[in-house]
């Protein structure tokens, strides 16, 4: 199953409501709010990491205007850690496809707490033409991720 189907799946049974958006293609997240016409702040940021020791693969979601802090996750995983390089092979996902949903695709998610700033969230849903928009504390209902500072 697709992970765009994984996620409406996952969401229906929950019983959540949510907006999907067919779009032209977004490689940034820059592009995705421009195409939304959504604050950039309101995106929910999915960065696939990989420790440098354990080779173990994580989830980090932000506001897509932050940057990942590596000396707060390195401090939260006891290790360093490098950007994944083979997101697609790890998750399914081109990358800028991933989405915030770690228990979709096999991996621990950890949530910036500034996400919450928002009532709701954006994201690319697995692909880089579709997007879903839903409230930010259904996210945290379904998904239950880590919520911890780990942006600059």
């Amino acid at each position: 199953m697709k992970v765009f189907e994984a996620i409406k799946q996952k969401l229906d049974a929950a019983g959540i409501a949510y907006h999907v958006e067919h779009h032209e293609p977004t490689r940034t997240s820059e592009d995705a709010a421009r195409i939304r016409g959504v604050a950039l702040h309101s995106g929910a940021k999915a960065i696939v990491v990989t420790g440098e020791k354990t080779h173990t693969y994580t989830l980090f979601v932000m506001p897509a205007d932050l940057r990942l802090d590596s000396k707060k996750v390195r401090a939260l995983l006891g290790e360093s850690v490098s950007f994944a390089q083979d997101v697609e092979a790890v998750t399914g996902c081109v990358p800028g496809s991933v989405p915030p949903f770690g228990s979709i695709i096999g991996l621990k998610t950890y949530v910036d707490q500034r996400l919450a700033d928002n009532l709701e969230i954006n994201f690319n849903a697995g692909s880089l033409t579709d997007s879903i928009r839903m409230r930010y504390d259904e996210y945290l209902r379904i998904e239950q991720p880590s919520v911890m500072d780990i942006v600059k």
